[in-house]
């Protein structure tokens, strides 16, 4: 099971959202994460370039970063970290001429990184491995999901080749290493208590509680068939009932989770490939569920 991580929820971003609506318009706001990397953040580097302009970001030692994007543009996140694939998230933050840039909300951005492993091929890698864009059904940012799944068929053949590729050993990872996690989030300390995040947002009651991202990833894996349409799976786990949608249409996968805790939280979230798990709202989980069913409904 992967490593543990804290995600900052919907309701977490309350802050976040207040500052960027009392900004006005000018910027838009991304957040985001490292996820894997056995707890070391020292050397995560996190580059942002636009129009042949770079900076970095600071990276948190939680791994966390945060930065203001201008509207119109298409951004270049790099992240890189010794030992490990180095990955191009593409984000482009235009809108069409009827969308207020005041109705769109911040965006959380975790993102996973994986070591190097024989047979990867690092000029691929060198080309974004997700396009981030303006979805005007949704009326909010998304993955481009048909170029995300192309990036995924990539990655594992890359993987499939390595294992086969004689005379080759991979380097075994160090148990210590393989075995480490970060240390438990206290999620609901005291279940009411104040939990610190990074510096940019301090949540401090049941509303915007932090949680422990390994009370939504930590499920059974998925299985290695589904059927053609919607399966639904519940599990009742500890603290928390887990209910996951996985959709198949036309050989492609979708996976969403609605996760309602014993305290009373209940979030949602959507598995965007590559990238990883990301929270969203309540009316973006249904209408997801609807526009699945309805294309699963078209295509019989």
């Amino acid at each position: 099971m992967r490593n543990l991580y804290k995600t900052y929820l919907r309701a977490g971003l309350c802050l976040a959202g207040f500052l960027f609506y009392t900004n006005a318009t000018a910027q838009y706001i991304v957040s985001g994460e490292i996820l894997d990397v056995d707890n070391t953040f020292d050397d995560v580097i996190v580059e942002l370039s636009v129009n042949n302009q770079k900076k970095e970001l600071q990276v948190s030692n939680t791994g966390h970063f945060r930065t203001s994007l201008d509207w119109n543009q298409t951004y270049y996140f790099k992240f890189r970290k010794s030992g490990y694939v180095s990955k191009v998230i593409e984000f482009s933050t235009v809108l069409p001429d009827d969308k207020q840039p005041s109705a769109i909300e911040p965006y959380h951005m975790p993102v996973r990184l994986f070591r190097m492993f024989e047979g990867v091929d690092t000029v691929f890698f060198q080309n974004p491995i997700a396009k981030i864009h303006f979805d005007k059904n949704l009326g909010d940012f998304e993955h481009d999901i048909d170029y995300s799944l192309k990036v995924k068929y990539r990655i594992d053949q890359m993987r499939e080749k390595g294992k086969s590729t004689p005379n080759k050993p991979v380097k075994p990872i160090n148990t210590a290493q393989k075995t480490a996690k970060k240390k438990s989030v206290k999620a609901i300390e005291s279940e009411v208590g104040q939990v610190k995040t990074d510096k940019s947002i301090v949540v401090s009651n049941k509303d915007e509680i932090v949680i422990d991202h390994n009370e939504v990833v930590d499920v059974p894996d998925l299985k290695k068939d589904y059927k053609e349409g919607e399966t639904m799976e519940e599990f009742n786990l500890k603290n928390r009932t887990i209910i996951r949608h996985v959709f198949l249409n036309n050989g492609q996968r979708r996976v969403f989770l609605s996760v309602k805790h014993n305290w009373g939280g209940h979030y949602y979230f959507i598995d965007e490939a590559e990238i990883g798990y990301r929270c969203i709202s309540k009316d973006m989980y249904e209408f997801f569920l609807m526009n699945y069913r309805n294309k699963i409904k078209d295509n019989k």
